[in-house]
């Protein structure tokens, strides 16, 4: 047995096999990989985050592997080849493609999906989080390799390189996070390849599997392979010119350009959508610095805590050895000690995580990328660790001291987790400079480092999940993910047996997003990261009580707002019959019991799908008016560019309400702001609302800005505080972080029984899209409501440039939605990738169709196809002659089809170059 052993250590170590290596290597990664997955099985935990892990990841999951199956379906069934490229169950209509590539579409991972039944969806989910940790290890190990190292080296470097604060904290929340750690050392050895003058098929197919997987870190991938070829065209050619320089840029974006031409039919598509979206073009704050705190805890935490703005690093303290032992080479290895440099650097600046996150929101969502920095130097260390000379040695005690001081200085950074990382460090360096005194083989150092690293490993991952984390309370129970997208909810709807085309609307009712997408129904809510954009301007313009610009829960149950998205059922939970909106009075639905007893009220005069209108408005009056009228001005006329309708006269029946403002204890008031020192302080507005109206509080130009400890005492009453209590408040404040206090707000109206909530997201925040003007609707009321009371949630001060209390009368509404829905669309049929219907119009009249509008919409009116217009700023609609008419609308994703050319375009080069390489 134990020459056994011995056998298999020795083809371990030799050069030559692989296979041992991988087998090791597998082994380790299950028990290591078994020991998180126990973190959350043990606790009755499930891997699926129920913030975003339900409603977006899972539900994605199930829903593309439904897809696949029914497309496979249409293939070898109905002998017909359909792909459904429109979904009017995922919000108010969306595409498939842009709206779930983020998430499952392109990832060539996900395509198992249509092996799995979708209620195993969650086996597979959790399944998956590992394969691609799994994967991301066997892809460093590919490029170590190729670069002939060691397989002691390359088997500890891995493990540092999977088993990090990425995968531990991040991927487990969004699993596809581990996705770029798959491509970029496959990416960066295709570099190496070109520059050896080998095939480029690695670096074009890298590229392009990168590209269609998921935008958002292609992009940063596109950055670091930028970083690394200029490093290693340093790093191998000591003969260098311009002429040089300029014919391998040319070289390489050659190639670049037919792995994007390749990942076109997905990439262009999804990239063209990300510029029209206002997530991706708010103005986001991006400080000189970060917080002091972070650069107090920033060394300690590289191998214990979690920074902020994504900045999980959390390696194992055995990599930082391999640092130390690197930096105390002199004359070697200046490439990773500039990329080192560069990487930390990228660290410490706000606006390195600016830049690198898409010149959005500060991130450091590439930490990835540091992590396979950072292994990688371990991967170059372990080699000089059994030449290392006394001199080296000695600067390697200096340098972890030097470290370990200043990671623990500051009593913000000498956390559990710190110190024992700090502890691992020790006994990592003391093993390291052992060698040849204390360790006189290097297998029993190797055997004693890998003991470490595991070990260290193993105290991050027990640290990320224990309770005084709270981690794994974000996670939904075992094998009940699934079904909370079964909600009650939308059951109610179906329970209505209503077979037509039409939308619900909700409040308080929902408990997670994106549940009609798993339903089957078509509902006022959405939540993933890319949006139409013509839904988030009518929204802004609107002034939705929202501040997402991706992410709606209903439409706040305005009236009209409601008829115009051809709303017909509004659903409440439990008794919450005050949330009722207008209109709704017959209860014809319902689904659960108790509190989770959901019931779905019709509204009879809900207008149809098509709707039409005899006069516009032109787009340029349109955007004059105020919100309020805006909203009226829709029941009125169709909001187009250019129109042969007449113009439509806008009737504006609205009252701005004069009140006056009572503000209780720890609120002060003053021209344009509002001065809030205690959390809960009250505002009240007393005013004479009118009758059989709905009751808005509206607030131009919102914005929030935090008080630190200091600045919520006032001067006279810090003089009358004794030494101790002024000392205590000054400590308190030197740990007060501006930017985390400052990011979001909220304010909570009540108003007779009603209570909703506006938040506030400052240009701080990481979802901030430049939204600062919101309407609050307050309800219904036959009587008339008197007063309004606002309570601040948060410290700070809370200003605008307008607080407005409106009454909008419904008594005109009702009228105005009978005219709309006189003339409308029948029959209704919803297709694949295509509508249709029947109309007759008495007089040249304007067909408004409430989906969402997009470039892929074609419209045919009795066969002709008919220019199609962008309505109401949401919708869109087209202009019919009197008489009787057939209208189709067909759908096909923007820029599909031009995609699909570049993709052949660019497999043909493939083959081209393919070719001409083997003459």
């Amino acid at each position: 047995m134990i020459e056994y052993k011995g056998a298999v250590m020795r083809r371990f170590v030799s050069r030559d096999s692989k296979k041992d290596f991988y087998l090791l290597y597998t082994l380790v990664f299950g028990v290591i990989s078994f020991f998180i997955y126990y973190q959350f099985a043990g606790n009755g935990k499930s891997l699926v985050w129920s913030h975003d892990g339900i409603p977006q990841h899972l539900n994605s999951l199930a829903y593309y592997g439904r897809y696949l199956r029914e497309v496979l379906h249409t293939v070898f069934v109905e002998h017909k080849l359909e792909l459904p490229m429109w979904d009017m169950n995922i919000g108010y209509g969306s595409d498939i493609l842009t709206t779930l590539h983020y998430y499952v579409i392109g990832d060539p991972l996900t395509l198992l999906s249509v092996f799995v039944p979708e209620n195993k969806t969650e086996v597979l989910y959790e399944i998956l989080i590992f394969l691609r940790i799994y994967l991301a290890g066997i892809s460093f190990s590919i490029f170590c390799f190729y670069h002939k190292n060691p397989k002691q080296a390359t088997f500890m470097g891995t493990l540092i390189y999977i088993f990090a604060g990425w995968t531990i904290y991040a991927a487990m929340k969004h699993p596809y996070f581990s996705n770029p750690m798959i491509y970029l050392p496959l990416v960066l050895m295709g570099i190496d390849k070109i520059y050896k003058r080998e095939k480029p098929w690695l670096f074009i197919w890298a590229t392009a599997v990168s590209a269609m997987s998921n935008f958002y870190f292609f992009y940063m991938i596109c950055i670091f392979m930028f970083i690394y070829a200029a490093f290693r065209y340093f790093g191998i050619f000591s003969e260098r010119s311009v002429k040089d320089v300029l014919g391998w840029l040319v070289k390489f974006i050659g190639y670049y350009a037919v792995a994007l031409m390749i990942a076109a039919v997905i990439f262009l598509p999804v990239i063209m959508t990300i510029f029209g979206t206002d997530r991706f073009q708010a103005e986001n704050y991006v400080p000189l610095l970060y917080d002091k705190i972070y650069y107090e805890k920033y060394l300690g935490d590289l191998i214990g805590e979690n920074m902020i703005q994504w900045g999980v690093a959390g390696y194992s303290a055995v990599a930082m050895a391999g640092v130390f032992v690197l930096f105390s080479r002199k004359k070697k290895y200046l490439d990773l000690k500039l990329g080192f440099g560069l990487l930390n650097l990228f660290l410490l600046v706000p606006f390195a995580g600016h830049v690198l996150n898409g010149f959005s929101y500060v991130s450091n969502r590439w930490i990835w990328a540091y992590g396979m920095m950072i292994a990688y130097i371990f991967v170059k260390a372990y080699p000089e660790l059994f030449t290392l000379t006394v001199r080296e040695k000695k600067k390697i005690f200096v340098m972890v001291v030097a470290y370990c001081v200043l990671a623990l200085f500051a009593k913000a950074a000498r956390t559990q987790r710190n110190m024992a990382g700090v502890l691992v460090l020790v006994l990592a360096v003391f093993t390291v400079t052992s060698f040849g005194n204390i360790f006189l083989q290097g297998k029993y150092m190797c055997g004693l480092l890998s003991a470490l690293l595991v070990v260290s490993i193993m105290l991050n991952v027990s640290y990320q999940y224990s309770y005084e984390k709270d981690y794994l309370s974000e996670f939904a129970a075992e094998e009940e993910s699934l079904d909370k997208l079964e909600s009650n909810t939308d059951k109610a709807v179906l329970a209505t047996g209503d077979s037509g085309v039409y939308r619900y609307d909700q409040y308080g009712a929902l408990p997670y997003d994106n549940t009609s997408m798993y339903m089957g129904t078509n509902s006022t809510a959405y939540y993933f990261s890319l949006a139409n954009s013509s839904i988030s301007d009518f929204f802004s313009e609107m002034y939705l009580n929202t501040p997402w610009e991706q992410h709606y829960e209903n439409l706040d149950g305005r009236t009209i707002l409601d008829r115009l998205a051809s709303v017909k059922y509004f659903v409440i939970s439990g008794d919450n019959f005050r949330y009722l909106s207008y209109g709704y009075n017959k209860e014809k639905g319902s689904a659960g019991k108790g509190k989770s007893e959901c019931r779905a009220y019709e509204n009879e005069n809900a207008l149809p799908l098509g709707y039409t209108y005899d006069s516009y408005i032109p787009e340029s009056e349109y955007e004059k008016m105020d919100v309020v009228k805006k909203q009226q001005a829709l029941m009125d006329g169709v909001v187009l560019e250019e129109s042969t309708l007449p113009e439509a006269s806008v009737d504006a029946d609205n009252e701005n309400i004069q009140y006056r403002m009572e503000a209780g204890d720890g609120c002060a008031l003053s021209k344009g702001a509002i001065r809030v020192t205690k959390e809960g302080a009250q505002l009240k507005l007393v005013f004479h609302g009118l009758t059989n109206s709905e009751n808005y509080l509206i607030a131009d130009n919102l914005d929030y800005d935090s008080l630190s400890p200091r600045e919520l005492i006032g001067n006279s009453q810090w003089k009358k505080m004794s030494e101790y209590d002024q000392n205590k408040v000054l400590d308190e404040d030197s740990r007060w972080r501006y930017w985390k206090e400052s990011k979001e707000a909220a304010m909570t109206v009540s108003s007779n029984d009603v209570t909703k909530t506006i938040k506030i997201f400052t240009d701080k925040y990481n979802a901030y899209s430049g939204r600062h003007d919101f309407l609050c609707n307050m309800g219904y009321s036959r009587s008339g409501v008197r007063t309004m009371t606002i309570t601040f949630a948060n410290t700070g001060v809370y200003t605008y440039d307008k607080l407005r209390v409106v009454s909008q009368p419904v008594q005109g509404i009702e009228e105005k939605t009978v005219k709309l829905g006189e003339e409308a669309l029948e029959n209704v049929k919803m297709g694949t990738n295509e509508i249709t219907g029947d109309i007759s119009v008495s007089e040249k009249k304007a067909l408004v169709l409430s989906v969402p509008y997009s470039k892929g919409f074609t419209a045919y009116v009795d066969g002709k196809e008919t220019k199609l217009q962008k309505a109401n700023t949401m919708f869109m609609a087209l202009e019919l002659e009197p008489g009787s008419h057939e209208i189709r609308l067909t759908y096909c994703t923007p820029y599909l089809k031009a995609g699909m050319l570049l993709s052949v375009l660019g497999l043909v080069i493939y083959v081209m170059l393919v070719f001409r390489k083997k003459k």
